[in-house]
Formats: C-alpha cells, structure tokens, sequence
C-alpha cells in the first residue's frame, strides 16, 4: 500500500495548531486564576467549553494556511525550478556563447598569429632585404677601401720607385764626381810623373852628351898629341906649345860646357820651384774658396732653422739638444736623429727643434754646391742647438 504523503504536512501543522490552541487555553485559564482570587466553593466543577464550529473553522484555517503555503512552497519550488531552469538555461547560454567567445577568441587569435606571422615574415623578408642591402653596402665600401689601398700603395710603391731613382742618380752623380775628381786626380799624378820623368831624362841626356864630348875632346886631344909626337920630335917644343895651348882650349871649353849644363839644371830647378808654388797657390786658392762655400752654407742653414723655429714656454737659457741631420745632394732633409739632449732640455723642446727641421724640409741652395763639397760637409752634418742661439 503506498502512502498518500500530501497529508502529511498538513497533519502536522493541524498537530501544530492544536498544540498552540492548548497552550493559549491554558495560559489564559492560568493568567485568569491568577488575577481572581480563588472563590472556596465547596464541592465546585470548573469545565471549559469548547466551540467545536470555531475549532473546525480553525482547523479549516489552519489547513487552508497548509494548503496556501504548500501552494506557496510549490510555487516557490517552481520559482526556484524556473530560477534554477533559468540559471541553467543562463549557464547554458553562458557557456554557448563563452563557447562562441572562445571560438571568436580563438578565430581571432588565429586571425592575429595569422596577421603576425605575416608580419613576422614581412619583418623578417624586410630584415633580409635590408642585411643584404647592408651586406652589399659593406661589401662596396670594402672594396671602395680595397681600391683605395690599392690606389695608395700603388702611390707609395710609386714614390718609393720614384726616390729609389733620385737616390740612384744621386749615387750615380756622386759616383760619376768621384770618378772625375779620381780621373783628375790621377791625370794630374800621371802628368806631374811625366814632368819629373821627362826632368830626369833630359838632365841624364845632357850629362851623357857632356860625358860623350868630354870622352871624344879626351880622344882627339890624345890623337893629336901621339899624332904630333911620332911626327916630329923636333917639334917638341911646338908641340909643347901647343900641346899645351889645346889643354888650355880644352880646359875652357870644359868649363863653358860645365858652366853651361849647371846653368840649365838651375834654371830647370827654378821652373819646377815656380810650378809648385803656382800649385800650392792654387790649392790655398781653392781651399779659401771651398771654405767660405761652407762657412756660407752654415750660415745658410742656421738662418732657415732660425726662421722655422717656434720658441717653446718652457724653453730656458742652457738647455741643449744635438740632432744629426741626413742630406741627399739636393738639400733634402731625408733622417733626422737626437745624438744628444741636455738633461734640462724638455720634450717640448726638443720637439720644437726637430719640428722646425722638418718645417724647413730641403735646404735649396745647398744644390749649388760640388758634390764633393757637399759629401764631405754636408751628407750628415750635426746641429747643435740653444734657446739663445744656433749653432753647428
């Protein structure tokens, strides 16, 4: 048999009431005894009546209450149903379109990688495109710099052919001087040689020639005088005489002869003495020459050192730098060395002095000079240098 549960939940409440109408009864009967002195009646019944129509209308009430809050409960369950049904369908909808969200979201997102990819890959053809612009550029200004290099070493080897062959014909000039002051030179022995031999010739062909006549006079004067002799002894007076007068003639003539032959060898003396004096005269000559050529050229040089230097604010009196300078025949100022510096002597000073060296850079007049001349003075010259002065 299965129970009919709708009555169970009005039941209850019925319970309920009748409890609360017992419980009012008796507060009332219990208020009421206590605000009315207790009357002593002797054998009393107290009864209370009960409305059986007023409890059944209560009853009536209480069960239209159950049934109006159980309409109530039911439609609030069906609220609650519907609330629930409707959160659902809320969920539901919230889902699908959280759903549909995620799917636009996603659509979107895959839209945006799309759109980032290809940017990426524009960026990155666009990078590409500009390393290899970057790449060519480079590889244009590398060679540009390689042409330069080229071009510059072409220059430098140029220059370097170029003072190869100034130095070459220098040296060749310098050699081709010496050659000529050493053809001079020996040309000059050789002739002096050939005076002195031609001297000793002619000095020796003139004593044999007075040795000969003196041997031939020696001869015939003997001659004569066997001749005379043998011929008549008779005439030994006459042959005495003149014996003795062809001795005498004899004697002069050897005399005269003598007189004659030192008189040449004085007078050849004298012409040798005269040409070496005449050749001393012309060395002094041209050493005087070659000396004030040279006093000429220092002076030279110490004005055009003196006009290129700029005096440094440390520069004082005392200090002292040396400096060995290397020329080529042109003047051309081509090394320069510190050989010495004073222990006073600043870096700015001595920098200032090689500075106005190099300023200077090619003594022009120093072109003029013989090449002999120059080798000997002025091919490595040192210069010794003051605040105060200059001087070689």
């Amino acid at each position: 048999m299965k129970l009919d549960h709708s009555y169970i939940i009005p039941s209850f409440f019925a319970l309920i009431v009748h409890l609360v109408v017992a419980v009012v009864v008796m507060s009332e009967w219990q208020s009421s005894s206590e605000r009315t002195p207790p009357v002593q009646v002797k054998q009393r019944v107290e009864a209370t009546l009960i409305d059986i129509d007023s409890l059944l209308a209560q009853q009536k009430q209480i069960e239209n209450a159950a049934i109006k809050q159980k309409a109530k409960k039911k439609a609030t369950d069906k609220k609650v149903a519907d609330e629930k049904l409707a959160k659902q369908r809320a969920a539901d909808k919230k889902t699908a379109d959280k759903k549909t969200a995620d799917k636009k979201a996603a659509d979107k997102k895959a839209a945006d990688k799309k759109t980032a990819d290809k940017k990426t890959a524009d960026k990155k053809a666009a990078d590409k495109k500009t390393a290899d612009k970057k790449a060519a550029d480079k590889k244009a200004l590398d060679k540009k710099a390689s042409d330069k290099k080229a071009a510059d070493k072409k220059v430098s080897d140029k220059k370097a052919a170029d003072k190869k062959v100034s130095d070459k014909k220098a040296s060749d000039k310098k050699a081709a001087d010496k050659k000529a002051t050493d053809k001079k030179a020996s040309d000059k022995k050789a002739a002096d040689k050939k005076a002195a031999d031609k001297k000793a010739s002619d000095k020796k062909a003139a004593d044999k020639k007075a040795a000969d006549k003196k041997a031939a006079d020696k001869k015939a004067a003997d001659k004569k005088a066997s001749d005379k002799k043998a011929a008549d002894k008779k005439a030994a007076d006459k042959k005495a005489a003149d014996k003795k007068a062809a001795d005498k003639k004899a004697a002069d003539k050897k005399a005269a002869d003598k007189k004659a032959s030192d008189k040449k060898v004085v007078q050849q003396a004298l012409e040798d003495m005269l040409d070496e004096e005449e050749a001393q005269t012309q060395m002094s000559e041209q050493q005087a020459t070659n000396g004030q050529a040279v006093a000429s050229a220092v002076h030279y040089i110490r004005d055009e050192i003196t006009l290129k230097w700029v005096r440094p604010a440390n520069a004082l009196t005392g200090m002292v730098v040396e400096l060995v300078i290397y020329l080529v025949p042109t003047g051309e100022v081509v090394d320069i060395e510190i050989s010495y510096r004073d222990i006073s002597a600043t870096d700015a000073f001595v920098a200032s002095v090689v500075k106005a060296v190099k300023k200077v850079g090619r003594f022009e007049k120093l072109g003029q000079l013989s090449p002999v001349l120059f080798d000997a003075n002025f091919r490595k010259f040192t210069l010794k240098f003051k605040p105060e002065d200059l001087r070689l």
